[in-house]
């Protein structure tokens, strides 16, 4: 069975500068209807799972933050199934060292507002979707790789 994943980063994706709602400790939250969106994405491709490479995956699992967030995914029915256990900027090695850890992931797509050091991974680089917002979303690659051509399109959908 072919597995699917999204690396997803939260600031910049499921929220913007222009988000109203707060978390617990009084932070950006998040968006519903940018949760439905990734959701809605996530179903067309036939579904898949959704590792944590975005900074909240450093806060304790007992947060009220990451409850909060834990719980906005669970709305639209997704769930967290794992972290990137990167440092700073190094997200891209973060993926990359996640990746070899789980060679059953096939196909993947990485959605963030930053380029960190991603194009220095070919295969990363190509999968990058840079979002304000996740209804905002372009490719960082002039040769975009397959799966963030139809995750992009399928976005571009709601």
């Amino acid at each position: 069975m072919m597995k699917f994943v999204v690396f997803l980063d939260v600031d910049g994706v499921l929220n913007t500068r222009t988000t109203v709602k707060r978390t617990p400790s009084d932070y950006t939250g998040i968006d519903d209807a940018r949760v439905k969106i990734l959701a809605n994405a996530i179903e067309k491709c036939g579904g898949g799972e959704i590792i944590l490479s975005s900074d909240w995956k450093n806060l304790d699992k007992d947060h009220d933050d990451y409850k909060y967030l834990v719980s906005k995914l669970a709305q639209c029915n997704l769930k967290i199934s794992g972290h990137t256990t990167d440092r700073a900027l190094e997200r891209g090695k973060g993926i990359k060292e996640y990746l070899e850890l789980h060679p059953e992931i096939e196909e993947y797509v990485i959605l963030d507002d930053y380029t960190f050091e991603f194009e220095h991974y070919k295969k990363l680089w190509e999968r990058l979707l840079l979002t304000r917002g996740i209804e905002n979303v372009r490719f960082a690659s002039r040769t975009p790789a397959v799966e963030a051509i139809l995750f992009e399109n399928y976005i571009k959908e709601f």
